[in-house]
């Protein structure tokens, strides 16, 4: 029964106990009016369907506030949430989750996500953690189980980053590209450091790294689980200071690249960017005073080849072998004279 028809109907039996068939004149008695059986029960319906007012009042209060405290859980439809203001995963390259689809499936959504009220979206919510879950539900067409908290953006990017950071879940450069972009959004380092669980020196780390790779190569090679801080600071010193570009790009256009798992991304990205070995000059020669070549002269990073021409120059082979100590020794005491 809505509100409105319970006060109506209360007002109603009121009416009906006060002029109900047989009730005295007004005329006949001019003593002071009592109150009637009838008309005592009906202030005393008024009254306890205002403590029942009051009670759901009451009771709404308390959901509130228990949604916004997090102390209950409640089923939400998942196009109802939007995402963090930051996120924190790759997931357009998430290799996961199709297992992850396949275990909501089987299982149910064992761990309710984390979100907030839409600060600007009256009806909306915001996640703090719970991304996959939640595009995995929708992908299910499920309600997802979440709790509500009423969070600052502060608070919201701290519990994003601690609970990624208990489960071990994220990868280095999901971390570093994280972190990155909460510095770009104004947030303070000490705020990074508490998401991340890391100290001023890692936190360095993560976003230099960041900050020296071309996004889109980050996002061409994904999150690479297997690939830690080292790797990624070395393909750091093979990128910086490269300017030609060309092969790195065809590499990541290759149709062995594009379907090949994330790791192995990183490493054909990797193997493309290996520092490129000099070319050898051109042979080179040597010539007597009558313009005949003599010498044909080959140099490369660890050898320098001569080749002596013996019809050109029959014997002299033997001679300059000969030689060779006595070449070797003024070589030295040149080298000791310097």
């Amino acid at each position: 029964m809505g509100r409105k028809n319970l006060l109506a109907d209360l007002l109603d039996d009121k009416l009906t106990t006060v002029n109900e068939p047989g009730a005295a004149d007004p005329g006949q008695d001019r003593r002071p009016h009592q109150p009637t059986l009838g008309s005592r029960g009906a202030v005393g319906a008024v009254s306890r369907s205002l403590e029942m007012l009051s009670a759901e009042r009451d009771a709404a209060i308390a959901l509130t506030e228990q949604l916004t405290t997090g102390q209950t859980v409640v089923e939400i439809d998942p196009a109802l949430i939007d995402g963090s203001i930051v996120p924190d995963r790759m997931t357009s390259v998430d290799e996961k989750h199709s297992a992850l689809v396949e275990s909501i499936r089987a299982n149910g959504q064992l761990v309710p996500i984390l979100l907030r009220p839409h600060p600007t979206s009256p009806g909306r919510f915001q996640i703090a953690y719970g991304h996959r879950r939640v595009r995995a539900l929708a992908e299910l067409g499920d309600r997802a189980r979440a709790v509500v908290r009423d969070l600052s953006d502060e608070d919201l990017v701290v519990a994003q980053g601690k609970e990624n950071g208990e489960r071990e879940d994220l990868s280095f450069i999901e971390r570093a590209t994280y972190a990155a972009a909460l510095e770009d959004r104004g947030f303070k380092r000490e705020i990074i450091m508490a998401a991340l669980s890391v100290d001023k020196t890692e936190l360095s780390r993560l976003i230099s790294v960041t900050r020296a790779l071309p996004r889109s190569l980050i996002d061409a090679i994904g999150p690479a689980q297997k690939t830690g801080r080292r790797r990624w600071m070395e393909l750091v010193e093979r990128i910086v200071g490269r300017h030609d570009q060309k092969a790195l790009a065809d590499t990541l256009a290759s149709e062995g690249f594009v379907r090949a798992s994330s790791d192995e991304r990183f490493a054909i990205a990797f193997g493309a960017l290996a520092p490129r070995k000099p070319k050898a000059p051109a042979p080179t020669s040597w010539s007597n005073d009558d313009g005949k070549k003599i010498v044909k002269i080959e140099r490369r990073e660890d050898r320098v080849t001569l080749a002596l021409d013996e019809r050109a120059a029959p014997a002299f082979g033997d001679f300059v072998i000969s030689r060779l100590p006595e070449l070797y020794r003024a070589f030295q005491e040149g080298r000791s004279d310097e």
